[in-house]
Formats: C-alpha cells, sequence, structure tokens
C-alpha cells in the first residue's frame, strides 16, 4: 500500500512540476499573461474531462492511468498553441473583424491539428484493440487516459480557446519577440539555401540516419532487466523436508544477520514465512532519498556476509522487468528421476555461463521416501491389479471419503481410513490384508517387495508434459546476451533420446512481448501514414514527414548514448508514443505549404515562408512537451514502487522529439523538394503515356 501511495504521490508531482515548467516556457514565447492562461486552461479542462470519461468507461482511477495523464501534459496545450498562435499572427497582419480574423486563422491550421490529434492516438490503436498480452495489459490503461485527454485537448482548442483568443487584446511587441523575429528571419534564410543544395542536404540526411548505427552500438541493451529494486526476495532453498523447529533456527540465524547490521545494509524490515519444506524472507530496504548504498551493493555485501545453514542454500530470486519471469530453463521428458538426474548434470553445463548465477532447480530437492514395486505376475496368480493394490493402499494411507451418513441430527461426514497405529510403520504396511479374486485374505508382502530411495515431493507439468526447471539469476547481463551463451553451452550436452529442453517462461514471455512491440510499432506507422495520406489527399507527400519518424529514432540512441540510459522495453513504450508525437510539426509545417501554394505561391518560396511562419509554435510544442516529461526523464520513480522505472520512456520521448525537431527543420522541407519534384514527374510520365505526341 506504501508503495502505491508513494507512486501515486510521484507522478503527481512530476505532473505538477511539468506543467509550471510547461506554462513558464509558454509564458517566454508569448510575453503576455492572459494569452498564457489561455492556452494553459486546456490542461486542467483536458484533464477533467479524462477523469470523467474515465469513470464513465468504467476505468478506475489507478497507476497506470495517472500515468498516461501525467505523459499527456506536456502534449495536451500543443493544439491550443498552434491554434492560438495562428489566431495572434493573423490577427496582427490583418485588418478587421477579430472574430472573422480568429474563424479564419482556425480554419486555417484546423485540418493539422486534426491530423495532428490523430496519429498522436493512432498510435495506441493497436494496443487497446489488439492481442491483449501481458504488456497490452499494463499499457491499455495508458493508452486509454492519453487518447481521452489528446481528443478533449482537441475540442477545446477547436472551440473554447478561439472563443477566448478573440477578446483577448493584441500583445506588445518586446525585445523577446524581436528575438522569434530574428530568430525566423535567420532560419528562413538559411532554409531558402539549404533546399537548393540538394546534394548537400542528401549527403547530410544520409549521415544523419547513418549516425543511429553508431549511436545504436554505443547503447547498453537490456530490454527487461532483471528487478532489484528496494525489495530484495530472499528463498532459503531448502534441501529436504525438516522439523518446524530446525527450520525455524535457520531462519533465526538469518534474521540476525540482518537486523544486527540493519543501517549498515539499509535494512528497514524483515518479513519471514517457512515450512517445514520451504522459506523465504522478504527484505525491505530504506527509501531510496535515505538510502547510502545502492541495492546492487547491498545485494553484493549480503551474499559476501550471510551466514550458512545446513539445511539450505539460501540465495536472492529476481524477476525481470514488465511482470516476466526471470532466466528459466526447462526440460522435458517422460521420466521425472531421469529428469532429475539430467537436470543435475544441466546445472553443472550452464553454471559455467558468464553472466548466470546462482543456477539451481525450482522444485524441492527430493526427500527419502518409501516405494512399494508390486510383482505383476504374482498379483495377477490371485486376481489383483496393480490399479486395485494402488487403490487399497491409497485408502489405508490417505482414507477416502463416502457418502454423507444422515441421521436425527442432520447429516454427517464419514471417512473410511486406517487407524494412525496402523500406519507408523513398515511392518503394518506390509501385513495389510488384501481381498483376492476368490475371497481369500493375503499380504500385501505377498505380491509387493518395499524399498526406501529419493523422490521428488513435486512433479512439476509444463503443458501436459512433465518436466524439470531450472532457474538462475543474472550478473551484470541481460537475457539477451545470455541467450546465445546458453544455447552454445547446450549444443555440447547430449539429451537422451525422447527428452528435450528450451528457454523457460521468462525467456518466452520477453520474446513475445518484443515481437508483439515490434509489430504495435509497425502498425502504428502504417495507421499514421494512411492518417496523413487523408490529410494531404496523397501518398507522396506524407513521406516527406515520415522521414521524421527515422530521425527520432536515431535521437532516441544518441539521446540514451550520451545519458548513459539503458535501452529497455520502457524505452519502446516511449518511442511508441513518440512515433505518433513527431510528425505533428511536419503536419503543421507541410500543412501550411499546401495551403501558401494553393494561393498561387511558388514551391520554394512557400516553404521557405511556411518556415518562417510555424517555427515559433513548432518550437513552443516541442518546449512544453519536453518540459512536461523532464520530472520523469530525471526522477527514479517506478511503477508501483518496485517495478521498472519511468525515466528511460520520458528520455526516450524527450531525446527523439528534440533531435528530430531540429533536423526535421531542414531535412523535411527538403525530402518535401524530393517529393514533389517526383510527383510532378510522374504527372508528365502519365501524361506522355497518354499522349506521345507531347514527348516532342
Amino acid at each position: 500500500g506504501d508503495d502505491i501511495r508513494d507512486t501515486l504521490s510521484d507522478l503527481i508531482k512530476s505532473g505538477m512540476i511539468g506543467a509550471i515548467l510547461a506554462i513558464c516556457v509558454l509564458y517566454l514565447f508569448l510575453r503576455q499573461l492572459s494569452t498564457t492562461l489561455i492556452v494553459t486552461l486546456s490542461v486542467p479542462l483536458s484533464l477533467l474531462i479524462t477523469l470523467g470519461a474515465l469513470y464513465f468507461l468504467g476505468f478506475s482511477l489507478n497507476i497506470l492511468s495517472m500515468m498516461g495523464m501525467m505523459l499527456a501534459v506536456g502534449m495536451l496545450v500543443d493544439n491550443a498553441v498552434v491554434v492560438t498562435e495562428n489566431i495572434f499572427r493573423r490577427r496582427q497582419c490583418e485588418e478587421g473583424d477579430p472574430l472573422t480574423i480568429t474563424s479564419n486563422a482556425v480554419s486555417e491550421v484546423g485540418l493539422a491539428v486534426i491530423a495532428g490529434t490523430f496519429t498522436s492516438i493512432s498510435v495506441f490503436l493497436p494496443i487497446i484493440f489488439g492481442d491483449k498480452n501481458q504488456i497490452a495489459v499494463f499499457l491499455t490503461h495508458v493508452a486509454i487516459a492519453i487518447t481521452v485527454a489528446m481528443l478533449a485537448s482537441l475540442l477545446i482548442a477547436q472551440t473554447l480557446i478561439p472563443m477566448l483568443a478573440s477578446r483577448v487584446k493584441l500583445p506588445e511587441a518586446s525585445d523577446k519577440s524581436a528575438f522569434m523575429t530574428r530568430l525566423a528571419d535567420r532560419y528562413a534564410s538559411i532554409l531558402a539555401v539549404a533546399i537548393k543544395r540538394k546534394w548537400l542536404m542528401l549527403l547530410l540526411t544520409v549521415l544523419t540516419l547513418s549516425s543511429g548505427i553508431i549511436a545504436q552500438k554505443l547503447v547498453n541493451v537490456d530490454m527487461f532487466p532483471q528487478e532489484s529494486g528496494r525489495k530484495l526476495y530472499l528463498p532459503y532453498n531448502l534441501k529436504a523436508k525438516y522439523p518446524l523447529t530446525v527450520v525455524e533456527n535457520s531462519v533465526d540465524k538469518v534474521e540476525e544477520y540482518l537486523y544486527s547490521n540493519k543501517e549498515a545494509l539499509n535494512v528497514a524490515a524483515v518479513y519471514t514465512y517457512f515450512t517445514e519444506e520451504e522459506a523465504q524472507s522478504m527484505i525491505l530496504l530504506t527509501p531510496e532519498e535515505d538510502a547510502t548504498l545502492s541495492t546492487k551493493k547491498i545485494i553484493a555485501k549480503i551474499e559476501e556476509e550471510l551466514p550458512e545453514i545446513i539445511i539450505g542454500e539460501p540465495n536472492f530470486k529476481f524477476d525481470q522487468q514488465g511482470g516476466n519471469d526471470g532466466f528459466s530453463l526447462q526440460i522435458n521428458g517422460d521420466s521425472a528421476e531421469q529428469l532429475s538426474v539430467i537436470a543435475r548434470e544441466v546445472i553443472q553445463v550452464i553454471t559455467g555461463v558468464p553472466g548466470l548465477k546462482d543456477v539451481r532447480l525450482e522444485t524441492a530437492e527430493q526427500e527419502r521416501e518409501l516405494q512399494v514395486i508390486i510383482d505383476r505376475d504374482q498379483a495377477a496368480r490371485f486376481g489383483l491389479s496393480p490399479l486395485e493394490i494402488a487403490g487399497t493402499i491409497a485408502v489405508a494411507m490417505r482414507g477416502q471419503n463416502l457418502r454423507e451418513f444422515r441421521g436425527d441430527q442432520g447429516e454427517v461426514d464419514v471417512r473410511l481410513a486406517f487407524r494412525d497405529d496402523d500406519q507408523e510403520t513398515l511392518e503394518n504396511l506390509a501385513t495389510m490384508q488384501l481381498r483376492t479374486a476368490d475371497g481369500n485374505l493375503i499380504e500385501l508382502s505377498t505380491v509387493a517387495r518395499f524399498r526406501f530411495a529419493l523422490g521428488a515431493q513435486e512433479i512439476s507439468r509444463v503443458r501436459r508434459k512433465t518436466a524439470a526447471v531450472i532457474e538462475a539469476n543474472l550478473e551484470d547481463s541481460s537475457l539477451e546476451e545470455i541467450r546465445p551463451l546458453v544455447e552454445t553451452a547446450m549444443s555440447g550436452y547430449a539429451l537422451p533420446i525422447g527428452y528435450s529442453w528450451k528457454f523457460g517462461k521468462g525467456v518466452e514471455q520477453a520474446n513475445d512481448t518484443e515481437k508483439q512491440m515490434g509489430i504495435n510499432i509497425i502498425l502504428a506507422v502504417v495507421l499514421i501514414f494512411f492518417v496523413m495520406a487523408a490529410v494531404f489527399e496523397s501518398v507522396l507527400y506524407p513521406l516527406s514527414i515520415m522521414i521524421s519518424i527515422g530521425l527520432s529514432i536515431v535521437g532516441v540512441y544518441w539521446f540514451f548514448a550520451v545519458t548513459g540510459t539503458t535501452f529497455s522495453f520502457m524505452a519502446t513504450i516511449g518511442i511508441l508514443i513518440l512515433i505518433g508525437v513527431v510528425v505533428n510539426n511536419g503536419i503543421v509545417l507541410i500543412d501550411h505549404v499546401n495551403n501558401l501554394r494553393h494561393r498561387g505561391i511558388d514551391r520554394n518560396t512557400a516553404l521557405v515562408q511556411a518556415g518562417r511562419d510555424r517555427l515559433r509554435p513548432i518550437l513552443m510544442t516541442v518546449a512544453t512537451t519536453i518540459l512536461g516529461l523532464l520530472p520523469l526523464a530525471v526522477g527514479s520513480t517506478q511503477v508501483g514502487g518496485d517495478g521498472p522505472p519511468y525515466y528511460p520512456m520520458a528520455r526516450a520521448i524527450i531525446g527523439g522529439l528534440a533531435f528530430s525537431t531540429i533536423a526535421s527543420l531542414f531535412i523535411v522541407p527538403y525530402v518535401y523538394v524530393v517529393v514533389d519534384s517526383m510527383a510532378k514527374w510522374t504527372r508528365k510520365v502519365g501524361r506522355i503515356a497518354r499522349n506521345p505526341t507531347l514527348a516532342r
């Protein structure tokens, strides 16, 4: 409960700080308090609408939906910024009725704003309506919250914002606005030269995209890092079944060590449960802000100093971030006894694999048991089958429930079983009476022999197959690095005929999750393309904007390389959100270019003019989005308090958006020129094909 409350508190604080930073940057750009408040109004109103919509849709307000709203905080002002900026730009340049100018200004950017919103939310459609695997369930609440919030911001930007903006006095010119004017003019002059130097721009585009390969090699990739938050689990891995007093003494020995070193190990509390067959301690560490040692160092110190116990081999157990199980290897076969032998040999094989430690069997150690071996031929002479004999032994040892006895006092449960005295010794079992086919009685020892042997306390079956599961912890390695090493080690081990091995549930979950996220990203890109194709009524012009997606991926890897951030599945979620956001700037720019060309302005002049007109809203929307995510990017807030951290996701969006914005300001117009030239050439070829005389 405390973890959940802390996470919610951290999310709310991050959202509030992000909103304040976004408001500050808006004021720096707009230089008018009333205008800033109008734009900012879209944030609380959108969130209120989102809360109401979630309630009526039957979704609870939880960590995931809160996460979605906090991610959307910086993006909720984007539509309002574009609309408001265009309204004031038109009012400054034109004379006339403010309401008419406002209406025309909203209509001018209306299509671009709608397209930008739908590209942002289209990336979540595969998650909301696709296969409900583990990650999809995790992301659905996030996706619904962001989608509703973005739609609410679109509604507000098209209705309330124009109404208020039309009644606000125009801001006076200031040094800051003069600076933006000079910056826009400088950008326009550079852009005018850039779109004429086609070969130079081609070289820069290729080099920029290719640099992503270098950046990718510099980034450490661990899609599902091993969880080691401020809550540790220490199984004791008991070797057999022991009296409770013996287990308790061993547990006390470990707890005494932990509590005697409480301050040095940052231990807040230790909770232990134990039975005759298993025991486990949960070690709660002090909060991150009060810690004097990292979790990794605490684990290493405990492993080095933990007192030995005779009855078990304590070692930490970790799952992977994202809810996946940790590393495991599964061996399948028919005989549980043979599987036990093979599993111990496999443990020896993979123990030497770099990056694996604490290799162990998932099931408990074997314990001594009494086995009854039936002589089938001898039993057949008396007309007895092994099944009948086994049934009689089962009734004798475990008992059997009979039908309830109904008397004057009601129903009474009836159970048939041997007396406790008759179950205590091997002699009692050997002399147990069996009734033969001809009605005579014989002793069990007549048709069976007995032996003591080690047997499994439990038999695992995975998908109806007997299996032995081997578990291990990772040490400074990822599942991606371990997989090929284990495959190489196992290739040198010959399994008996009828036995096979494969990676366990945790590795399969990781593979499925990576595959599903890849499919979701591809579907998101396709949906974004369809949305833009519908907006521009062309399949060529959207290509000039799609280049920004590739640039954003390059930016993610460079940002991760510079900041030393590990690329995890949370970063993949960030990329999924990013590709829906990063195209918005291109849509706003290219839509304005097409509008100018429809007025009769030539292509290059329209590109330069559109760049000058749209530079400020582009920089404003990017700045608000980045600053809105900044608290999550620099913080250590984790999902649920001890789950995966948010910062890889936030850093992916920030790095990709910042890099793509700067590069796209020049590369998107260049690609637009190339695509437009291709369109003209295609139309010319089509005309010649229809009328060959035009070729002369």
